[in-house]
């Protein structure tokens, strides 16, 4: 292919200047486009940090549009937000596909079990498994939607089906008969799998990607190349998917599927075997041992929420591992002694489920995983009290290394925060990238004018006594809730302090709207937020991947420097691993890591070259600590201000001049 000359697609008379409604000509998009061609073209690794407004989809797409077009390729985009793989998908490439006059074919991939299973509708139908009468509702609108539903996604039906209800209805890869099924030519599953055997372009969120690389690549089709979008989250969604993790929650459902003590129905009802009520009797004793082996955790360890990291490995006895091997051995008889395939492929996957228990518990109870670090955890619920064991690997940079970019010639990383003020040597170090270029590209907005930062001298530190602290910061929040007119996002980087705030601020309701998190699903509050002038209570979720252009939002409010908690687990088992190699973990790991996280915050606030309004930063520790200065640096460089008043009279002047252009209702 010859070089793709980009101000053909992304200069002031380019393509998109002609087809695209508002286009602005941005230089930065147009060297990225240059740069991920050249990275394709030439068989190169490159990572680049676009700023905000770079229109940095577009500039990836279309370059991996032409090259594998050209040389019948095929290209993974993976996203680590829905809502970035929504715009790409509802938006960039419909747009391309209309306007851009070549034949490439793109597919969106989902993990298996997000598609509906046509047979295992039908068995469930027979089976009459449903007792509960949300359950039954729930799969009769279900069985309605089968006979219209297009993709049979999950994420297509009407509402979020209970999960006891979609694992009788879903895909499962265990009980797949593949081409001996029945429904095998109408399989909404393999129906989508030849398109993504046939498209240039597949879209994949990060952990479907880690699962095809846990898989030995037998859940995608072969690629040949690879652009991470959202390349800071690359590091969590690794570790997330190498865990491990058994819970008392997790094996009780398990086994109620089996055979329900209760309703006495389950999987082992449907299935013919002539010693079935010793099968039942097998699921009854791993339950009363999962009872004892929990009983132990609790009294051991106490029955209120907390986490709890173990260093050793805990003195508990594993009264579950022999019963569970007796129930595997049984299921093994079943699966060798069948009537129908069906049956077969039931007790198979049950029997995998039991040997992945068993190897998942032996494995965090004798931590014989090197690398890993293992912790408890305790959850209060109405129901259940809930114990979680989990372990993860405490570095996956030579995992992602070896498995990853070794083997793939073609790789680009990027996203609009992926500096710090050790420029990108935190990120590639925590990942083992090693690229042949980078570069950092400036965002194209006029931050000068457009922003305002906020620092307040006044307030206390997040580590004064709590109620002195929540009281302050309330306070400041209503004050900066009223001058922007609500339109305010309220980011906080913990559950607890939220609800006190949010508490403090209920009476703000007269006035305004007011979202928590937790309360509505995160899309609903965006939807609500666009509507009318709203505030948002928000936590991690809020901090990237959401989008409000325009109007709606004028205020983002940071309310504390987003350091990882030192006391979770993975965090201090990673600080203590620098401790040991001599490497001070605060500058090279924990600030480095919050000034990402920071500047993701920041970046939810301008969206487009109109959009105006005012980050305020109300974490003294920004003007009062020698750190201070770095995540200053790391942020776009606009007017700071400590005073009050000048945040009010920015509100003022940029509502007043608004109104004048026509931007903002009078």
């Amino acid at each position: 292919m010859d070089p793709m000359d980009t101000q053909n697609y992304f200069g002031e008379s380019g393509f998109l200047s002609g087809k695209m409604p508002g286009f602005e000509h941005r230089p930065q998009q147009t060297e990225m486009g240059g740069l991920v061609e050249q990275a394709l073209r030439e068989g190169r690794h490159l990572i680049v940090e676009a700023g905000t407004g770079t229109g940095k989809s577009l500039a990836y797409l279309i370059p991996a549009i032409l090259w594998a077009v050209a040389n019948n390729k095929k290209v993974v985009i993976s996203t680590y937000t829905k809502a970035l793989q929504e715009q790409i998908l509802l938006h960039d490439l419909p747009f391309l596909k209309e306007h851009l006059n070549l034949p490439f074919r793109y597919a969106i991939c989902m993990g298996h079990e997000n598609y509906l299973s046509l047979r295992r509708l039908k068995r469930a139908r027979q089976a009459g498994l449903f007792t509960d009468s949300l359950e039954e509702k729930q799969f009769e609108v279900i069985l309605d939607w089968a006979g219209r539903t297009v993709t049979g996604l999950r994420s297509d039906l009407p509402f979020e089906p209970l999960h006891a209800v979609w694992e009788d209805v879903g895909r499962q890869k265990d009980l797949c008969m593949g081409k001996n099924c029945e429904t095998h030519a109408s399989c909404f599953y393999f129906k989508e799998r030849k398109r993504w055997f046939g498209a240039h372009l597949l879209i994949v969120n990060h952990h479907l990607f880690f699962a095809n690389v846990a898989n030995s690549g037998a859940v995608l089709p072969n690629f040949d190349a690879v652009v991470f979008d959202e390349a800071q989250n690359l590091e969590e969604a690794a570790t997330s998917f190498l865990g491990l993790e058994v819970s008392n929650s997790s094996l009780y459902y398990f086994l109620d599927r089996l055979h329900h003590p209760r309703t006495k129905k389950g999987v082992l009802s449907r299935i013919s075997y002539e010693r079935l009520a010793e099968v039942q009797t097998a699921v009854t004793v791993v339950r009363q041992r999962v009872d004892r082996f929990f009983e132990q955790v609790f009294e051991e360890f106490g029955r209120t929420s907390r986490v709890l990291r173990f260093h050793t490995r805990p003195l508990l006895d594993n009264t579950v591992y022999v019963p569970l091997k007796e129930l595997h051995d049984l299921l093994k008889e079943i699966e060798a002694s069948a009537r129908s395939e069906e049956d077969r492929l039931e007790a198979q996957a049950a029997a995998n489920r039991c040997f992945e228990f068993n190897n998942a518990l032996s494995a965090l109870l004798n931590q014989n995983l090197e690398g890993y670090v293992y912790w408890l955890e305790i959850v209060e619920k109405r129901r259940l009290l809930r114990g979680v064991l989990r372990g993860v690997p405490i570095h996956v940079a030579a995992e992602l290394k070896e498995q990853v970019f070794s083997k793939i010639d073609r790789v680009i990383l990027t996203s609009a925060t992926l500096t710090t003020h050790q420029g990108f040597k935190f990120i590639e170090e925590r990942i083992g990238f090693t690229p042949h270029e980078e570069k950092t590209l400036d965002s194209p907005f006029d931050y000068p004018s457009q922003a305002l930062l906020y620092l307040p001298r006044d307030l206390p530190e997040p580590n004064e006594k709590i109620e002195v602290y929540t009281a302050a910061l309330a306070a400041r929040c209503e004050e900066l809730v009223r001058a922007a007119g609500g339109k305010t996002f309220i980011l906080f980087t913990s559950y607890a302090v939220m609800h006190r705030v949010y508490e403090q601020l209920e009476f703000l309701d007269r006035d305004y709207q007011l979202l928590r998190q937790g309360d509505l699903s995160p899309r609903e509050m965006i939807r609500r937020f666009k509507e009318t002038p709203s505030v948002i209570f928000g936590t991690n979720s809020f901090w990237q991947g959401i989008d409000i252009p325009g109007d709606a939002l004028s205020s983002v409010i940071i309310t504390k420097l987003p350091f990882d908690v030192p006391s979770d687990p993975i965090t201090e088992a990673r600080l203590e691993n620098l401790r040991k190699n001599s490497i001070d973990p605060f500058s090279h790991y924990q600030i480095p890591r919050a000034i990402i996280q920071l500047k993701q915050g920041f970046g939810r606030l301008i969206r487009k070259k109109t959009d105006t309004g005012v980050v305020s930063i109300l974490d003294t520790r920004m003007a009062t600590r020698g750190y201070g200065k770095h995540f200053l640096a790391a942020l776009p460089k606009c007017r700071v201000v400590a005073d009050l008043e000048e945040v009010q009279s920015f509100f003022t002047h940029h509502s007043a001049q608004g109104k004048a252009k026509g931007l903002v209702p009078s």
